[in-house]
């Protein structure tokens, strides 16, 4: 990784040492986060196909919803795909509170929770 890439790194994934970080993933940071010049420091020194692989790798949490589409539209990707989300894992607890509080008349859904 050049210094250019480390100073970015260091910027956009500030929690990590820049050794540390996976270079797609730094792509995906830039993409989603990066300035006009950290773009064009990928763009410059590894050409407009680091973005389209990228994009291809993008895991739930890379990118916000504008700047997926965004760069879909600006790579010629159409259409969109949806954005990568996460799985949510079934909750027993949660599932059998709700189940608990709405199969009670006494006791509506909405009192199933605390006040705050």
């Amino acid at each position: 990784m050049n210094e250019e890439l480390k100073a970015i790194a260091r910027s956009l994934v500030w929690w990590k040492s820049p050794e540390e970080v996976d270079f797609y993933y730094l792509v995906r940071r830039v993409m989603d986060r990066g300035t006009p010049e950290m773009v064009r420091t990928i763009r410059e020194g590894y050409g407009e196909a680091v973005f389209r692989v990228a994009l291809k790798g993008a895991e739930p949490g890379n990118f916000s919803e504008r700047s997926w589409n965004y760069w879909h539209l600006v790579l010629g990707l159409r259409p969109t795909p949806p954005l990568p989300q996460r799985a949510a894992p079934p909750s027993s607890h949660v599932s059998s509170e709700i189940r608990r509080a709405s199969t009670n008349p006494a006791r509506p859904v909405a009192a199933a929770r605390p006040d705050p």
